[in-house]
């Protein structure tokens, strides 16, 4: 492939990203001198969702290049192509369609991958150096291995004194700052830093510590604390004698108690203040503090005023040291547990043999860094010569560091055909939301800025037109967002929103954008409506209102938050007000009552002795069968065995209660769902619950117990996808918004503040020699840190930056989703002066948008409400109405029939019917014998004669006089097909032939004849009539003297 600089794409909100990366990715594949050049391209992004994107796109715009005529779309592509390859039409089309074919065939190297899945490529390559065990199990429920660390670590509780001691002491400061003594909530938030990679170096650094380190690191600081408190008591106490000696009092001082001289008599009993850079201290510097009083009490204060500077200079230096100190202090108990926490994960690791996915980025930078480009090569078995990265303003340090060794190689480094490798990265730092996940905009930015890359030519190009939205969404995101970037503190982000915001309107003209500000007392008139938290939900629903009365349809309104919780609230009032919603919560598996009551079902089976599991599946029982007398119900059920209530409330129940002692835990799982009808109606829920119970027990720990436990941690998060509902109403985070867009976006809870640092931390560097060895203090990012020594300030400042950065980019992502129509709402006046809202009042009236006075807000707006756009034309989603549940008759049983050659003429009879029931099922009509019969042959488990015997037999069958004519060619017929009940229950007839809405049932049988048989196919037969169909006849087929039993 010929050389291509380094590109690097600022590609803003709805600018194309998708399709220049498939245009750019398209044109390398046709540079190549190979048809599967695709084999030399990494292309890496962040989600699986964004995977399957890409790759269909450039698969479908290959194909279209396979044909004569192409999509109006796709000529700019095509055009393309031919500027960088010199190919004409025809050339492209050939080209294309060999590609294809060849891509097709050999679509395990279509490397479009995600970063995790990539990097565990390159981390089961460096295995063994990095001392990993053979066959390691990735571990992507980080929940349930921190959940399982803190109950090992609770357990040695009482065993070990300084861990014992640690825990105490923890649980008194919670007592002592007014909250619960249970501290496992509190170590579940502290371990949430394990998660994180920005903590990943400093965390590794202190697995070398003990408990004692931590403990003489405790009492460093209280003992820096101590000294330099006396430091100023006995400065501030020499003083105070001083004045009292010579008769002086408060009065005799500028602002009495509450100027210096209070402040000096706090410090003498050893209340010392914090430095408020108090404005009387500055002052004192410099100027007599006597107050009214007479000429020989100013001089005799005055004659001390050099020991008062002293003072003061040392408080201003001292303060700033004990609160850096007592914020170090406040986080040692925490920490030391939290190293505790980490060697009990890293046991639990070595135990069950797991690599938790959020240390993929850390154990590679450890490894990859240290080596060579080409050793990696080699060990990877590829050579990739271009990369393609999306996302990039979400890609982490750690991540693009890991990466840069594999990057720069083909890059620097000519072929012998004098080619060199491309980068092509992707971006905007505007969309830069999942700092806390690593994210790294500075970086991004960082790189955008600078001249070259691996010392190579880097060209910078900006995508500059929105083909998302209308223009007069374009425009007001253009104003209001170069508005919004003159607050920001950061030079750099500043510069980001000035001279990379501005985009280019499309073809589309119309939109229409309001905005609303709330009367700041409107939540006091909630009392009407006690589930309501904020007057939000009701706005909410009037302009979900007037998005419908402009013609839009529910699925194409999506209402945009911030935090989870206020989607919950608004949904709840939507589904009061008998709208329907898609949110988080209805897509929850866990608020499935099919679920909901599986899980019970299963305690109470772990548990028949207590009485709670007991009660609480009888409840959901009873909601879920609408039972009328609930209570009644329950009462009498509570008390009886447990073999007797299932056998009352089950049907099939086959000692049902037993199977998750005795049964693998899925098979257990799936018995226990038919057994209790759940299968009855079609529910995603169930069944991503069924998925998720079959994934764990194939696990370290696969229990019915340990799983009960992990699903504690799991039930909140496990969802399914949202399938398209014309009639609902579509909520979610800001966060799980980026990359989708919706004709109509509402965003409420807009009055946020333009600075939120909330729990913000940071590692301080440190000299070990003065801190116990420890090269870092853990401290929270706060305001008083601007007076602390060392890095602190600029620590505090840049952490401040970011979170400014933070808050005005999620805004931009939610605020781009609109294509057509975009409602935001917050409240005219909030407390807070550093209030977005107050930003949005500024450029209403910047704007000269008129504010009009509602009922109980004012409003202002730009563009035409009526709708432009026409509306899309929906396919209604096809639910599957059956679920097939594995029965036991059809689970593979592998043993050899070798070691039955002793067994009883009994079980070789059984066999021998099994064997002939096994092939009877392979034949839809006589035609099927040949294959049969190959069958037969390549049978090892039957010497001749018995596989000459068996097929003779079948033959005997198909040809049967009576029944002959259910087997002839044009015959509809299928084979051991299972019908699940609206029980639950499954039945599986042998063979059912079909003659328009008429069928037959057969079932072949060995042995005598029974009763019991008749009975079996009458119950086939009254299911398919339940079904729908006409009974022609029932047969039934004894195999051993070819008997036939029919009737109607």
């Amino acid at each position: 492939m010929a050389h291509q600089p380094t590109t690097f794409y600022s590609a803003s909100a709805g600018s194309g990203k998708t399709y220049t990366l498939a245009r750019d990715y398209l044109t390398l594949l046709f540079k190549s001198a190979f048809h599967n050049g695709y084999r030399e391209i990494l292309a890496i992004t962040f989600t699986n969702k964004a995977v399957a994107e890409m790759k269909q796109r450039i698969l479908e715009n290959l194909n279209e290049l396979t044909k004569p005529e192409i999509l109006e779309d796709l000529i700019p592509i095509r055009d393309h192509i031919k500027a960088e390859t010199g190919l004409d039409n025809a050339g492209i089309i050939n080209k294309a369609t060999k590609i294809e074919q060849k891509l097709l065939h050999d679509y395990a190297a279509f490397d479009i991958v995600t970063i995790d899945s990539f990097n565990h490529r390159i981390l089961r390559t460096f295995a063994r150096e990095v001392e990993l065990p053979d066959g390691f199990e990735i571990e992507l429920d980080s929940s349930r291995l921190i959940s399982k660390a803190i109950h090992n670590l609770l357990a040695r509780a009482g065993k070990e004194k300084q861990l014992t001691d640690l825990l105490v002491d923890f649980s008194l400061s919670k007592i002592d700052d007014g909250k619960s003594w249970d501290i496992e909530y509190d170590l579940h938030n502290i371990a949430g830093l394990i998660l994180s990679e920005s903590h990943y170096n400093y965390l590794e650094q202190l697995k070398e510590k003990s408990i004692a380190d931590f403990l003489q690191l405790r009492t460093q600081l209280r003992s820096n604390i101590k000294t330099a408190e006396a430091d100023l008591i006995a400065k501030a106490k020499k003083l105070i004698d001083y004045y009292t000696s010579n008769g002086l009092t408060q009065d005799d001082f500028t602002g009495k108690s509450r100027g210096i001289y209070g402040w000096i008599q706090k410090i003498a009993t050893g209340n010392i203040p914090a430095n408020g850079q108090q404005k009387y201290l500055e002052k004192a510097l410099t100027d007599s503090i006597a107050g009214t009083t007479s000429a020989s009490n100013q001089a005799t204060i005055d004659a001390v005023q050099n020991d008062l500077v002293d003072l003061i200079k040392t408080f201003q230096q001292n303060s700033g040291t004990i609160a850096l100190h007592q914020n170090a202090l406040s986080s040692i108990t925490a920490l030391s547990l939290l190293n505790e926490l980490m060697h009990e994960i890293d046991r639990i690791k070595q135990e069950e043999q797991i690599v938790p996915i959020y240390e993929f980025n850390g154990i590679l930078s450890k490894q990859v860094k240290d080596q060579p480009a080409p050793f990696i090569y080699e060990r990877l078995g590829e050579r990739y010569r271009h990369y393609f990265i999306d996302e990039f303003q979400d890609t982490s340090k750690m991540q693009w560091e890991n990466l840069m060794p594999l990057i720069e190689n083909p890059l620097v480094q000519l072929r012998d055909d004098g080619t060199k490798g491309s980068l092509m990265l992707v971006g905007d730092a505007k969309q830069s939301i999942y700092r806390w996940r690593g994210g790294d905009a500075d970086q991004f930015l960082g790189i955008l800025g600078s001249g070259q890359l691996f010392l190579q030519e880097k060209r910078n190009e900006t995508l500059d037109t929105n083909w998302r939205s209308y223009d007069t969404i374009i425009k007001f995101n253009n104003q209001l967002f170069e508005h919004y970037g003159s607050y920001l503190k950061s030079e750099l982000y500043q510069d980001l929103y000035l001279n990379y915001l501005h985009q280019e309107p499309n073809p589309k003209i119309g939109g229409y954008v309001q905005i609303d500000f709330l009367d700041s007392n409107g939540n006091q008139d909630l009392e009407d409506d006690p589930e309501l938290n904020s007057i939000y939900p009701i706005h909410v629903k009037r302009q979900i209102d007037q998005a419908l009365a402009s013609g839009f349809g529910p699925s194409e309104i999506c209402v945009l938050v911030r935090k989870k919780k206020q989607g919950d609230e608004i949904a709840r009032y939507l589904v009061r007000q008998d709208m329907s919603v898609v949110s988080a919560d209805s897509l929850l598996v866990a608020a499935s009552p099919r679920v909901q009551l599986l899980v019970q079902f299963m305690r109470m089976c772990l548990y028949p002795e207590q009485q709670q599991p007991r009660y609480e599946f009888l409840l959901h029982h009873a909601i879920l069968k609408e039972k009328t007398l609930l209570h009644q119900f329950i009462k009498e059920n509570l008390d009886k065995a447990i073999d007797e209530l299932t056998k009352t409330l089950l049907e099939d129940a086959d000692d049902v209660y037993l199977a998750f002692a005795k049964a693998p835990l899925f098979q257990a799982t799936e018995k226990a769902a038919a057994a209790l009808g759940l299968f009855e109606d079609h529910d995603m829920r169930l069944q991503a619950f069924l998925e998720h119970v079959f994934e764990f027990g194939t696990g370290y720990d696969k229990t019915a117990s340990s799983f009960l436990e992990s699903w504690e941690n799991k039930q909140g998060s496990l969802s399914v996808p949202a399938a398209e509902d014309p009639s609902a109403i579509q909520i979610m985070t800001i966060h799980k918004s980026k990359g989708l867009e919706f004709p109509v976006v509402i965003v409420p809870y807009c009055d946020v503040l333009l600075e939120e640092m909330r729990d913000a931390t940071g590692w301080m560097p440190v000299a070990p020699e003065n801190y116990s060895g420890f090269e870092n203090l853990y401290i929270s990012l706060k305001k008083e840190c601007l007076l602390y020594p060392g890095p602190a300030p600029l620590m505090y400042s840049e952490q401040l930056a970011k979170a400014q950065m933070d808050q005005i980019n999620t805004l931009y992502v939610a605020f781009t989703r609109a294509k057509e129509q975009l409602y935001i709402s917050c409240f005219e006046n909030p407390k807070e002066k550093n209030n977005y809202s107050k930003v949005l009042m500024e450029f209403v009236e910047k704007s000269n948008w008129t504010l009009q006075q509602q009922t109980d807000f004012k409003s202002a707006n730009h563009g035409n409400p009526v709708r432009v756009s026409k509306p899309k034309e929906t396919t209604a989603s096809i639910l599957m109405d059956d679920y097939f549940v594995s029965s036991r008759t059809k689970r593979i049983d592998i043993a050899t029939r070798k070691g039955m050659l002793w067994a009883s003429d009994a079980i070789q009879a059984i066999d021998a019917g099994t064997q002939l029931h096994d092939y009877l099922s392979m034949i839809q009509n006589v035609e099927d014998l040949d294959k049969v019969k190959i069958a037969i042959d390549l049978d090892r488990s039957l010497d001749d004669n018995a596989g000459k015997s068996l097929f003779e037999k079948i033959q005997q069958i198909v040809n049967l006089p009576e029944i002959a004519q259910y087997y002839l060619p044009n015959v509809e017929a299928i084979n051991e097909r299972a019908i699940l009940s609206n029980t639950g229950s499954t039945s599986i007839p042998d063979r059912l032939v079909f003659e328009d809405k008429y069928v037959t049932v057969m079932d072949y049988k060995t042995g005598a004849e029974n009763p019991k048989h008749i009975t079996q196919v009458n119950r086939y037969a009254d299911l398919l009539s339940q079904m729908g169909y006409h009974i022609k006849e029932k047969i039934l087929i004894y195999t051993d003297d070819l008997h036939i039993v029919q009737w109607d």
